[in-house]
């Protein structure tokens, strides 16, 4: 681990990823909060990060070509650069009380847009610089930055929250992404791109792309478990704030604690990785994490007290890093060279199916209540992920 953090431009690009990634946790947390606050709505909220998490479905793929057809480095400060606008706007319009629920939605497609550009040039952009031997451990220090941004980014957007307003919380995301434009323009030259695949056709590149995915098992099986993952479990983090106020009857800054909670346990799980040196099973810990996770889902549905619920997110985070880092790492090894943005892009796509389970588990929640929610989509989600688990952990490299 040691050994990746002493190439330089690794280390700017990992600060860089860094704070992008608590410009983007500050968003989530800022978001569904003033979503509840302005709506009261459990399914407002899940509208507002259907908006969020749209972007990455409908963009993914032809981000993830653009990785390939344009310099990386370019397509992150594009990228940075247009979360600096974006949040200086949003600041402007709720430190002058203008702001409403639906400019939030409307500046929450473009932070979407901005996530689904900066996904595939990132993660690519890693192979680039460290190459195969490395890349599991690379894939395991960006799991970890964004595991540290899942704790500072959700503490700050409740302090912010609870003692300044809104304003300031998109003040925080301007700056955090202003710092990753600067982290990164110093290795922009070295990320690699454009492919050589770059002379064909958008949608020759889409189709070769698909086409090396779905020869994959191994590949196959982590889309199709990423996609259970995004529209049946990773929902209930759009729903915290509902579960928050309404079932543990708490305010901004303990919701702060809570999602900083889950990126504790994920730190853990992505540090323990990180470490391990590639002598990890990467099917193992994959399968065993999916697996995991939704069963911890059903003890928090059941759980009232604050404590109890941060011991369970603990874990859960734990096990989301399991999956988030091998989920990379297992399409990035098996993907051929010249279809590796291309393969990221759907694997961003399967990502981005978020925002339909979004939609669901907001009326859900709006219905039923986000305990009874969260165990419907948790069991649900076991259904599905078991019969390509099992089989994925079987098979040998």
């Amino acid at each position: 681990m040691t050994a990746v953090l002493q190439e330089p431009s690794y280390r700017r690009l990992w600060v860089s990823g860094l704070v992008v990634n608590i410009a983007r946790w500050v968003d989530l947390v800022t978001m569904g909060w003033l979503a509840l606050q302005l709506t009261g709505s459990p399914f407002m909220v899940g509208l507002a990060a259907f908006a969020r998490s749209a972007p990455l479905m409908v963009v993914g793929p032809f981000a993830g070509i653009v990785a390939d057809r344009m310099p990386r480095g370019r397509v992150l400060t594009i990228a940075q650069a247009t979360g600096v606008v974006a949040s200086l706007g949003l600041a402007a319009i709720f430190a002058s009380g203008n702001g409403r629920y639906g400019i939030l939605v409307t500046f929450e497609v473009v932070f979407g847009l901005v996530w689904a550009l900066d996904f595939p040039a990132r993660r690519t952009s890693l192979y680039a610089l460290l190459g195969a031997p490395r890349v599991a451990q690379a894939v395991s220090l960006e799991t970890v930055s964004m595991q540290i941004a899942k704790m500072l980014g959700p503490l700050a957007a409740g302090a912010c929250l609870a003692r300044v307003g809104p304003a300031a919380c998109y003040a925080v995301m301007a700056v955090m992404y202003l710092c990753g434009l600067v982290a990164s323009t110093g290795v922009a030259g070295k990320l690699g791109g454009p492919a050589a695949i770059a002379s064909g056709s958008v949608a020759a590149s889409m189709r070769a792309g698909l086409q090396a995915a779905w020869a994959s098992g191994t590949v196959r099986a982590v889309l199709l478990v990423t996609i259970a993952m995004n529209t049946l479990f990773f929902p209930y983090q759009h729903m915290l704030p509902v579960f928050a106020r309404d079932v543990l009857a708490v305010g901004p800054l303990a919701l702060g604690a809570l999602v900083a909670a889950d990126g504790l346990g994920a730190l853990t799980g992505a540090l323990a990785i990180a470490s391990g040196r590639g002598r990890l099973d990467h099917r193992m810990v994959f399968g065993s994490a999916v697996m995991i996770a939704p069963l911890l889902l059903v003890a928090l549905a059941s759980s009232r007290w604050l404590g109890v619920c941060a011991a369970i997110l603990l874990f859960m985070g734990a096990a989301e890093s399991g999956f988030a880092t091998m989920q990379s790492t297992l399409v990035l090894l098996a993907a051929p060279e010249r279809l590796r943005g291309a393969a990221m892009g759907i694997l961003s796509a399967c990502i981005g199916t978020q925002p339909l389970g979004t939609l669901a588990i907001g009326l859900l929640a709006a219905s039923l209540g986000s305990p009874r929610a969260f165990t419907i989509n948790a069991l649900v989600s076991l259904a599905v992920i078991v019969p390509l688990a099992i089989p994925l952990i079987r098979r040998r490299p």
